[in-house]
C-alpha cells in the first residue's frame, strides 16, 4: 500500500523540518502516538493502533535539513517507510510525504480496509501538522 500527499505550510522549510523531526512533537500531531524518544538514528514510539498498544523502533535512513527526512520501521507488524521532502514554495514550504507499507501478512479484505484507514489517517495527521505550524 502507498499513500502520497503534498501540503503547503506557511512556514519556512527550516521551521517545518525542525518541528517535524523533533519527536517530542509527535503526540501533538500524529493520532495514536502517546510518546516518542530519539537516540541517534533510532526513534522509539508508543502508539495505540487497531485496539492495541504498539511500541515501534524506527530507523532514520535519511536526514538532510531542511530538505529530506526518511524513516523506516525496524520492528513493526506492518513494515513501512515514510519519506518527507520539503521545498520552498512562495512564502512557505511544500511538504510532500510518501508512505509505503506492506500489509501482505493480513488477509486480502483486512489489508484493503487497513490501507484505506491508514491513508485517511495519514491525511488527517498532516493537516493537523499544518494547522499547528500555522497557528
Amino acid at each position: 500500500m502507498r499513500a502520497e500527499l503534498s501540503v503547503e505550510i506557511a512556514r519556512t522549510p527550516e521551521d517545518v523540518f525542525d518541528y517535524l523531526t523533533d519527536v517530542a512533537n509527535l503526540p501533538a500531531w500524529q493520532s495514536g502516538v502517546h510518546s516518542a524518544s530519539r537516540d541517534g538514528d533510532r526513534i522509539r514510539e508508543s502508539r495505540h493502533l487497531l485496539g492495541r498498544e504498539l511500541t515501534t523502533t524506527l530507523a532514520i535512513d535519511e536526514e538532510e535539513r531542511p530538505r529530506v527526512f526518511a524513516i523506516r520501521a525496524v520492528d513493526s507488524p506492518v513494515p513501512f517507510t515514510v519519506r518527507h521532502t520539503l521545498e520552498p514554495s512562495g512564502t512557505g514550504t511544500r511538504l510532500t510525504v510518501v508512505g509505503e507499507g506492506d500489509a501482505g501478512l493480513l488477509p486480502g479484505f483486512a489489508a484493503g480496509i487497513m490501507a484505506r484507514r491508514a491513508e485517511k489517517q495519514f491525511r488527517k495527521d498532516f493537516e493537523r501538522l499544518k494547522r499547528l505550524l500555522e497557528a
